[in-house]
């Protein structure tokens, strides 16, 4: 088995408006990666987030999942114009800005978990310890 990556490296395969044959290897692997996102995006959904330590972590874990959904989603629609051979919208040019929306999606949501939310869960922890000697409301 030879397995030859020049041609990956020029830019008239990518930029080519001729969509790729995908039902051999490569191809299967995609649709499988794309139903994929679109599972685990449920499964987040129905066990992570019900279970999550609070309102940050819940909108983290929504965040993931509107990504993993939108992302599969968007893939198998790419997977089904390529698989019908629909010349532009099954180019091989459309899976390198779906893989640049993703990794732009991805460096966004890594930036909300380590820079914002910390930020956030301080703010609230300083709001409760004020709201601890305040009057409360009547009943």
């Amino acid at each position: 088995m030879n397995l030859d990556i020049r041609p990956l490296l020029q830019p008239s395969y990518w930029l080519s408006i001729n969509p790729p044959t995908v039902w051999e290897g490569a191809g299967r692997f995609l649709i499988v990666v794309f139903i994929g996102m679109i599972i685990a995006s449920v499964v987040i959904r129905r066990k992570k987030l019900p279970h999550a330590v609070d309102r940050h972590e819940a909108n983290l874990y929504r965040r993931i999942c509107e990504m993993l959904s939108t992302m599969g989603f968007i893939g198998v629609i790419l997977f089904f114009f390529s698989f019908e051979q629909i010349r532009l919208l099954g180019a091989r040019f459309l899976y390198l800005i779906w893989i640049a929306g993703l990794v732009t999606w991805i460096v966004t949501i890594v930036k909300y978990n380590k820079a914002v939310i910390p930020g956030l869960r301080s703010k609230e922890k300083d709001r409760r310890a004020k709201e601890k000697y305040l009057p409360k409301r009547r009943k």
